[in-house]
């Protein structure tokens, strides 16, 4: 799915293994909260044949791929040596109306992953139909810890598509 990035930065610190904060992104509009993590960035991606190009606007064409890249994630809860990341993407239209809700992208890693796997989180969305040129999209995205149910990264964009 889509999102972008972020310039501002709050940190709120309450003990040596939980942080919350927030970051906004004034040039995307995207918003991201997140309890129980720490991350080093939030930021949106647009692909083609080149790669990846971090976006500095909400304005997406459509058919494009768009990611939400969350890095710098720490504070998994571990057992046995793996962590347990979940993420749920929803697309809604200015209406409120679910266009997409997929409640677990990563349901098929339910053994869990190395620690170092999940440092760098990723949900991917291929703009389309039911998407209109000219319409406006929110995008939210909420990655969470399947062995901690308080820690969560929440992204939130308006997409417009060209």
């Amino acid at each position: 799915m889509f999102i972008i990035l972020l310039c501002s930065n709050i940190f709120i610190y309450t003990g040596c293994n939980f942080s919350a904060g927030a970051k906004a992104d004034l040039a995307t509009g995207l918003a991201t909260t997140y309890q129980g993590f720490s991350i080093e960035d939030a930021y949106v991606t647009i692909e083609d044949s080149t790669g990846e190009t971090k976006l500095g606007t909400n304005e997406i064409p459509l058919g494009k791929v768009v990611n939400v890249r969350i890095t710098g994630v720490d504070n998994f809860a571990e057992k046995e040596g793996k962590v347990f990341p979940g993420c749920t993407i929803i697309l809604s239209d200015t209406s409120g109306k679910e266009l997409l809700n997929l409640p677990d992208i990563f349901e098929s890693q339910n053994g869990g992953v190395k620690k170092e796997d999940a440092t760098n989180l990723r949900a991917k969305l291929t703009t389309g139909e039911p998407m209109m040129p000219g319409e406006k999209y929110l995008l939210h995205t909420r990655f969470f810890d399947k062995k901690n149910k308080d820690s969560e990264i929440e992204c939130k964009i308006f997409l417009i598509i060209k």
